[in-house]
């Protein structure tokens, strides 16, 4: 063997083993599903998503971009009522998905989608199915692939006029989004606290 091929198969070799731990890197960063949920009940079938000040709810996706939902006006999942009962298509079975989901329409309606976090449609509803996904795998949901496939299914063929639609007021006001879960509430005699 020559000593310029000698050279040329210690550069490749050298480059193939500085590749590796880069390239391995990226393909081993799994989503992440980090925070708090919390939901404040605003009027029938109405709710209001609050973000947690110590522990946000926040995504981070394979490429390491981060969604973090603000306060919004929510319905959980866009569930047709009629499918409420069958297992895994309840409009908060799945609530984490559900307000990441949310979040990434909204921003996109009201063109606030910028770089990094300027998803596709087709992104969106992966994002989405992503967090279904890790709420199976932490065992925060029972596992249903009929249920998954489904919802995605549907978000994918019938999504695309809510993420074309209208900007409209999804955000709470500043001054409606100081909450106090501490407080138990109480409709007549039945009382939730934490």
């Amino acid at each position: 063997m020559t000593r310029t091929a000698q050279i040329l198969i210690f550069t490749f070799a050298i480059l193939l083993f500085a590749a590796a731990p880069a390239a391995a890197q990226t393909a081993d960063r799994a989503p992440q599903l980090k925070g708090v949920l919390l939901i404040k009940w605003h009027e029938e079938d109405k709710f209001i998503f609050v973000p947690d000040d110590n522990d946000p709810l926040r995504f981070v996706g394979r490429d390491g971009r981060e969604i973090k939902p603000d306060a919004m006006h929510t319905d959980g999942g866009s569930i047709p009522r009629v499918f409420w009962s069958f297992k895994g298509f309840s409009p908060w079975g799945y609530a984490p998905a559900y307000i990441i989901h949310d979040w990434l329409f909204h921003q996109h309606r009201c063109k606030r989608d910028q770089v990094p976090n300027n998803y596709t449609f087709a992104q969106a509803n992966k994002v989405m199915d992503e967090v279904i996904d890790i709420l199976f795998r932490v065992k925060k949901a029972q596992p249903n692939s009929y249920a998954r496939r489904s919802i995605k299914w549907a978000v994918d063929n019938f999504g695309a006029a809510a993420w074309n639609g209208p900007c409209t007021d999804d955000l709470v006001e500043p001054r409606r989004r100081t909450f106090s879960f501490r407080q138990p509430v109480t409709i007549d005699r039945i009382s939730f606290s934490d």
